[in-house]
Parts: structure tokens; sequence; C-alpha cells
């Protein structure tokens, strides 16, 4: 298995963690404040990367000169949580969701202008093709109020921006340095937002803030291996097949209805990930 097969298979893997994610935090919302979530999200994270940069002995705090890239990265990445649970609180789901899957195309952008990465024909119909699927999978009715979608749009951005980060620090930095990081950075910012609504949750709701951390740990850590194996352009439609593990995960422990648009968007989403996969493997051999 090549590196960047192993980027995509990873990418997949962290969409799929990160879909289980959001399936406990719907579970647990009506119980544990925003906050809370967010804090146990970014503590066990914090707690097991620790541990994993000590058995490796690295230096925890990373290499000086990639430090301002990694403070980056951590604000980028706070602040695109931020921005996406707010946006998710004051505008409808689905409009929402459509404007955060602009991340990918963000990503791709930035990738393009400061990684120096190419970008090819077969990314570009890719993208499109996963954004239409997006779109029906969504279904946004656009009826939101503007300034809810303006943040929901900068969640976006400052995603496309903190991954970009991510990819720039291939080879130079352990994706391990990068992931504790971020979430002992989180895990600090979030303490003081977290303590006026703290709730000391229940056994049953302690055990499933517990598996948010570790579901969130799963799919950072899939991520930021990812975007180390093979450049973020090629890798981040990947992300994509969230929408998917999504719909089928909120059928099965949510009992929400899926749709017929919501299939066609997931077929549509599949084609958009064998587009970008088989137009690279011809690449691959035209090069040879």
């Amino acid at each position: 298995m090549n590196q960047k097969t192993k980027g995509i298979l990873l990418m997949m893997l962290s969409a799929l963690a990160f879909s289980s994610m959001q399936i406990i935090i719907a579970t647990t919302a009506d119980t544990i404040p925003l906050f809370e979530q967010l804090f146990f999200r970014n503590l066990v994270a914090t707690i097991v990367t620790y541990f994993g940069i000590k058995k490796l002995k690295l230096n925890i705090l990373g290499e000086k000169k990639n430090r301002k890239v990694l403070v980056a990265r951590s604000i980028f990445g706070y602040l695109g949580m931020i921005t996406v649970f707010y946006s998710t609180a004051n505008a409808a789901q689905g409009d929402v969701a459509i404007i955060n899957k602009m991340s990918p195309f963000i990503i791709t952008i930035l990738a393009f202008l400061f990684l120096k990465e190419n970008i090819t024909k077969y990314q570009i119909i890719g993208l499109l093709v996963a954004f239409t699927g997006a779109f029906f999978v969504s279904n946004p009715s656009f009826n939101s109020d503007v300034f809810p979608l303006f943040i929901a749009f900068l969640s976006a951005v400052f995603s496309g921006i903190a991954y970009t980060l991510v990819g720039s620090l291939k080879g130079k930095e352990h994706p391990s340095i990068i992931i504790f990081f971020f979430s002992f950075f989180s895990t600090m910012v979030t303490i003081p937002l977290m303590i006026s609504d703290f709730i000391v949750p229940s056994l049953k709701d302690f055990i499933l803030l517990i598996c948010i951390g570790l579901f969130a740990f799963m799919g950072q850590h899939c991520l930021t291996f990812a975007y180390s194996y093979a450049k973020a352009s090629e890798v981040s439609i990947y992300n994509y097949s969230g929408i998917i593990f999504s719909m089928i995960l909120g059928f099965i422990f949510l009992n929400q209805p899926i749709k017929i648009t919501a299939v066609i968007g997931g077929i549509l989403v599949i084609i958009a990930g064998l587009i970008v996969f088989l137009g690279n493997k011809r690449k691959e051999q035209t090069n040879d």
C-alpha cells in the first residue's frame, strides 16, 4: 500500500470517527452543555497523545522552528470549532452543513497557493461532484439569517486554513505533536468558557463524554496522519465520506429516516471519490 492510499484510507477513517462523535454529541445535547462536550472532546486527546509523545521520546512542544505554525494551526482549528457550533445553533442544519462542505475547496486552493501543490482536472471535477452530493444530502433551504450563515462560511475558511497548516508541517513535525498542540490549546481555552454552565454528569453521560473524546482523538489522529502521508489537495475530498457515515449512523442510532435525495447525494460522493482516485492513478501511470 503506497503513501497516498494510506492517506485516503486514514481520511475516510477520520470521517467515520468524527461522524460517530457527532452521534454521541447529539444524544447528550439535552443533558450536557456545549462547552463541556467540547472540553472532554479535547481533554481525552490531550492525555492520550501526551503519553504517546513521551513513549516516542519527542519534545512535547515540537521543533522550535515549527512552533509558530503549530500555534496558528491550533488557533484556526479552534476558531473553526467555535464558529461551526455557533452557526449550527443559530441556522438551519442543512444550510450550515452545505456551507461547511466548502472547506475541501478552500484547502485545495490554499494548498495550491501556499504549498505549491498541483491541482488536476480530476480533483476539480471530483470536488464539484462531491459538493453536489453534499447539497442533495443537506437539502439546504437558505431561509436562515445571513449572519449565522456568514459565520458558517468563516468556519469553513478557518478549518481550511488549519488543515492547510497541518499539510505544511508534513515531514517537519511528528503528527502526534500536531495533535497534542491543538488538543491542549483547545482544552485550556475551553475551561473558562465551560465553568459557568458546568454540570456534573451522570455515570452514563460521563462514559459518553469519554467516548466523545476517544472518537475525536481517533478522528484527529487519522486526519493528521492522512495529511502527513499525502498532499492536502489530494486527500481532502475524501472527508466528504463523512456525509455517508453520518447518514447511516443517524439511521441506525437516532432513527433518522434516509430520504431518496440523501441516497442520490451519497452515490455522488462515492462517484466523486472514484473520479479523483482513478484520475490520480492515471496520472501516476502517465508519469511512469
